[in-house]
Formats: C-alpha cells, sequence, structure tokens
C-alpha cells in the first residue's frame, strides 16, 4: 500500500520492491514445481511387485500426519530418492528438504549441522548458526546411515522427535520445529540394539512406518525399464 501524500521515490522503491518480492515468490513455486516433477513418486522406475507396493506406500504416507519413517535397504537401492518422493508428494512440498548423511561428520560437527549453535559455544563458533532441523521447519530432514550415529547423538535425535524441540549447542532455549524426519539405514539395527550400539527407545520411535526397499537384484523384472531409461 502508498500512504498519500507521498513522493515518487518512495513509490518508486515501493514499486520495485513489490516487484521483486512476486518475481521470489513465482521463482519459488516454479522451483516447487520442477522439483515434484523431477522427484515424484511416478519417476521411481520399476514394474516388479515391490516397487509398485513401494510406490503406494509413498502416496500413502506422503498424504498422511506421520512426522517419523524409516527406510531400510542396502546402500544403492534408492533411500534418498525415495525419501524426496515422499517429501515432494506432501503438503511439506514448497518447504525445504534438508539431507545429511551421518558418517560423513564427526559427533560435534554432525549435531551442529542437525541442530545449529550459538556464537562462542567452541573455538570455532564465530557466530550464530542455524542447524537442519531449524531451516527445515515445516518440511522434511532426512538422515542417512542412521545406524551409524552415536549413542550420545542419539539421546538428542529422540528428544527432538519426542518433543519436536531442541538446542543450540550452547544455547539455553528450546527452539520448537514442526518437521518430517525421514531416517535411513543398511544397518541391521536389531542386532546393533543387541550390540547396545543403538538406542532401543530411538528405533521404536523411528519404526512406526517401516519401508524395505529391495535391491535390483530381488526385482530382476525392473532391469528393462530402467535401462531403457538410462539410454
Amino acid at each position: 500500500y502508498v500512504a498519500k501524500p507521498f513522493n515518487m521515490d518512495e513509490l518508486s522503491i515501493t514499486v520495485k520492491r513489490a516487484l521483486e518480492a512476486s518475481t521470489l515468490r513465482r521463482e519459488a513455486s516454479d522451483h516447487v514445481r520442477e522439483q515434484k516433477t523431477r522427484f515424484g513418486v511416478h519417476n521411481l522406475i520399476g514394474r516388479s511387485k515391490a516397487m509398485q507396493e513401494i510406490g503406494s506406500l509413498i502416496r500413502k504416507v506422503s498424504r498422511s500426519e506421520a512426522t517419523t519413517v524409516l527406510l531400510r535397504g542396502e546402500s544403492g537401492t534408492g533411500k534418498e530418492l525415495i525419501a524426496k518422493a515422499i517429501h515432494y508428494e506432501s503438503a511439506r512440498a514448497d518447504r525445504p528438504f534438508m539431507n545429511i548423511t551421518c558418517t560423513a561428520l564427526q559427533d560435534t560437527l554432525l549435531e551442529s549441522e542437525l541442530f545449529g549453535h550459538e556464537k562462542g559455544a567452541f573455538t570455532d563458533a564465530k557466530g550464530l548458526k542455524k542447524g537442519l532441523f531449524e531451516l527445515a521447519e515445516g518440511g522434511t530432514v532426512f538422515m542417512d546411515e542412521i545406524g551409524d550415529m552415536s549413542p550420545t547423538l542419539q539421546s538428542k535425535v529422540l528428544r527432538a522427535l519426542e518433543e519436536k524441540a531442541f538446542r543450540r549447542i550452547g544455547g539455553t532455549q528450546d527452539i520448537r520445529v514442526n518437521v518430517r524426519v525421514i531416517a535411513a539405514t543398511n544397518r541391521n539395527l536389531e542386532k546393533l540394539i543387541e550390540e547396545k550400539k543403538f538406542r532401543e527407545d530411538l528405533y521404536y520411535r523411528l519404526n512406526i512406518i517401516t519401508m524395505e526397499v529391495p535391491p535390483l537384484r530381488r526385482r530382476r523384472e525392473d532391469i528393462p525399464p530402467l535401462v531403457e531409461h538410462f539410454l
């Protein structure tokens, strides 16, 4: 809106800002459309019964209110693609999809990536940093290889899932978030629980909706359509 009386310089700035805001909204909408086209469930290639069942489950999960999903399967079976399909088929599609591989970083760095840190929380913390849980507000956090996460960090992830709240490293205030967490693993979590390497309570918190992703050798009828796709 413009309040009268006004001068032309102020009007010019107001109009420019309005056009920029409109352009950003349009670009954001175009980006979401593009991501839906690229990562939607219709792009999962396979005519096997297993893939058809996975496609059906993706549609059900994406439209549900479920905030935790566990994907299990060997490395290279497409768990990240399935996580993206769940996100972009859901009402959260216009919000961020943030992903991290839990084996890629040491504990302190991984915690900082997930939950952020306050300025001065540790030696290299020169400024405030928001973590993936905070940046993904309203969207999805995909944690790959969660079976390799240390027990200490597992307890902090469990709290974030149960209370939908966390604290940045060095922080004193809880930050509340609304995110869907999709965790993936190629490990035998039940065996890790027996070996005291994975928290049983976190396992049950994640294991509400589980999708088993079979390797290609168990669905060989999917090889021809995959060959055609890559050709």
